[in-house]
């Protein structure tokens, strides 16, 4: 065997660095397909400091979603993507928890 001369890095710069004071807040919406309650689709939080996910959420069969135990000062936009894929991803920017 070859000796190897490969060692780890520091990853911190890879890392999200979340505040977790105050954790009192949630996001909650609801998912819509031409106006009808959809629930195949997947519903992503994104940190908008570092564009890292912070959760994944399924909506239920009424097409509602949240996110809870988030921090108020967290900025955070939303992204819905159909599983069918017959429609593109949906976007909401500036989304505050509350």
């Amino acid at each position: 065997m070859k000796p190897c001369s490969r060692q780890a890095l520091h990853s911190s710069s890879l890392l999200q660095n979340i505040t977790t004071n105050p954790v009192i807040a949630k996001i909650q919406g609801t998912v819509k397909k031409l106006g009808q309650q959809y629930q195949d689709s997947s519903v992503v939080l994104y940190n908008k400091a570092n564009l890292q996910p912070i959760a994944v959420s399924r909506p239920d069969q009424n097409g509602n979603y949240s996110f809870l135990g988030l921090n108020t000062d967290l900025k955070t936009f939303i992204v819905a993507f159909d599983k069918n894929q017959q429609f593109n991803a949906v976007i909401q920017d500036n989304v505050v928890a509350k």
